[in-house]
């Protein structure tokens, strides 16, 4: 594959706008230099097309926003029919009513609903809910939750946050109540804030949990399902493990790649943005968006929708597996994930680092036509055509993976540049 048109163009916008993408893991950085594409021209399905004609099997959708399929013609009419109205007005649309009773019989704990556009400003949201009504500062988070100070502060990459506000933040270890209540004992805490599916999941009992010390040290539960949700259920995980939070942000595949989010939960909560709690966005109420998250559930909705998901799934599931196994490579590489949202994840050996590893596997997959990270999204057009696909590409990358560790180098395999994201594990 040839990317001439992508790498001028990666020339130009490097030199205008810092990593050439607006989002980290956008950039270039992300995929082996010289061996992939960069811009995106149109999308079928769950299939892309960059700009120089190649064609890829997309196991990114978008990091997760594409839910139904690219050019989905449902999709399409709701929103054009929308922009020869308007897009964001002096009053609001209809829509905004429609979707927001929509949510509130979807979506366990949803009492009311307020629209805001990305995860981060949802889960911002949910935690200025919380410490308005608790009068307390602290959050325990575990999980990513977005750019905001409050979040990243508590993470390795705060720079540029106030020191103060990086102390309100502390993380607690997932699927783990111990540390949980230590925590709650020791701070006086307004929320504890998780992505309730990480990795492989949930323990047994573990939700139920962390509900339950919340609620005893006298503290808002917010699950931030802006990746969780409209992948494994319609109603997130809260309807997948039947727990429900006090609050519960959403994103990324409510509108099918169109940018909506939304903090949902208890009257009593959300009835503070009434009295004095701010959070008001200027393209909140943007109609376009929620046209398309309209028509987006109607998809979701379908009778087998999430059993399709599930099926292609576990197939992938399984076959990583077995070919971990057949190349006798469990020390280097697991599977992590539930089936909807799963993958390979990777540790290094001798003088290989995680990337170096990483960077075969991609490498590999990318000459294979598979467009990919490590974990997986899928939308409803992904078949066992393209799983079968994956299955195959995986074999050859999890080959050559052997061979750079039987051999203790990338010489002859590696032929592009190295993955190098942007934020680094601390391990190799």
């Amino acid at each position: 594959m040839l990317f001439e048109k992508s790498d001028e163009l990666l020339e130009r916008e490097l030199k205008v706008s810092p990593l050439a993408a607006q989002t980290y893991s956008k950039s270039y950085r992300y995929f082996c230099k010289g061996m992939a594409p960069s811009y995106m021209d149109h999308g079928e399905g769950c299939y892309i097309f960059d700009v120089d004609g190649n064609k890829f099997i997309d196991f990114i959708c978008a990091l997760g926003p594409v839910t139904v399929g690219y050019n989905e013609p449902a999709v399409n009419k709701a929103v054009i029919d929308q922009v020869n109205k308007f897009a964001s007005g002096t009053l609001q649309s209809e829509l905004e009513v429609r979707l927001a009773e929509r949510l509130c019989e979807i979506i366990p704990c949803a009492e009311m609903v307020r629209f805001v556009k990305n995860g981060g400003d949802a889960t911002t949201a949910a935690i200025r809910l919380a410490r308005a009504y608790t009068g307390r500062d602290i959050v325990l988070m575990s999980g990513y939750h977005g750019m905001h100070d409050w979040s990243i502060g508590a993470s390795t990459n705060n720079k540029g946050v106030p020191k103060a506000v990086c102390e309100l933040t502390i993380n607690f270890t997932y699927n783990d109540l111990e540390d949980l209540e230590n925590k709650l004992k020791a701070n006086e805490v307004a929320a504890v804030i998780l992505e309730p599916i990480q990795s492989n999941g949930p323990k047994e009992g573990y939700l139920e949990g962390v509900k339950e010390l919340a609620h005893k040290y006298g503290a808002i539960l917010i699950f931030d399902e802006v990746v969780s949700g409209f992948h494994y259920a319609l109603g997130g995980a809260q309807e997948m493990f039947g727990v429900s939070p006090d609050l519960v942000a959403f994103g990324k595949g409510l509108g099918n790649g169109y940018p909506i989010s939304a903090v949902a939960g208890r009257k009593d909560l959300l009835e503070q943005i009434e009295k004095g709690v701010f959070i008001s966005t200027t393209f909140g109420g943007d109609s376009i968006a929620m046209a398309a998250a309209l028509a987006t559930l109607d998809i979701l909705s379908r009778p087998g929708f999430y059993d399709h998901i599930t099926k292609i799934g576990t197939m992938m599931r399984d076959g990583i597996q077995e070919r971990i196994d057949k190349y006798d490579l469990n020390d280097v590489l697991s599977v992590s994930g539930l089936p909807a949202h799963c993958g390979v994840a990777f540790e290094g050996h001798g003088s290989l680092s995680y990337l170096d590893i990483q960077s075969v596997y991609s490498q590999t997959m990318l000459q294979s036509g598979i467009l990919i990270f490590a974990i997986y999204f899928l939308n409803s057009s992904h078949t066992e055509k393209e799983a079968q696909a994956y299955l195959d590409a995986t074999d050859k990358a999890f080959f050559l993976i052997r061979k750079a560790i039987d051999h203790d180098s990338l010489e002859g395999i590696l032929i592009g540049g190295k993955v190098d994201p942007v934020f680094k594990r601390n391990i190799k």
